[in-house]
């Protein structure tokens, strides 16, 4: 997984780039800039199927330790469906989430579309 800062505010969760560099550290420099932003997505629910218990165990240990620091910054997440929308179980738990992390998860059928929500949770800060 790849954190594309190059367009922030606006960055990009790349699934299909792999990075030398640990997730947890790339959330981390993000969180060091200090500035807020949106994340945009593609992530479907069946992606990291391959993780073991003991990684979501970290993951999870890992977002509970920066989870003051995302609700501060981060504005919201953007799912990009495409052309296979997401069913409503999975907005379900979106919307759940979405109360766990402290900011917005919405869904968008385009990058376009998805960068326009962008800019509108952005503009809430102003």
């Amino acid at each position: 997984m790849f954190i594309d800062i190059s367009q922030a505010p606006f960055v990009y969760i790349r699934e299909e780039v792999e990075s030398s560099i640990p997730v947890t550290e790339q959330i981390q420099q993000l969180l060091a800039q200090d500035q807020p932003f949106v994340l945009i997505t593609n992530h479907r629910h069946d992606d990291r199927q391959d993780e073991t218990a003991e990684e979501r165990k970290e993951k999870a240990l890992f977002f509970k330790k920066v989870k003051e620091r995302m609700r501060q910054l981060c504005r919201g997440m953007i799912v990009v469906e495409g052309e296979k929308p997401i069913p409503a179980a999975m907005r379900l738990v979106a919307a759940t989430a979405s109360k766990a992390f402290g900011f917005a998860v919405k869904f968008a059928a385009s990058e376009e579309q998805a960068i326009q929500q962008g800019r509108e949770l952005l503009a809430g800060d102003q």
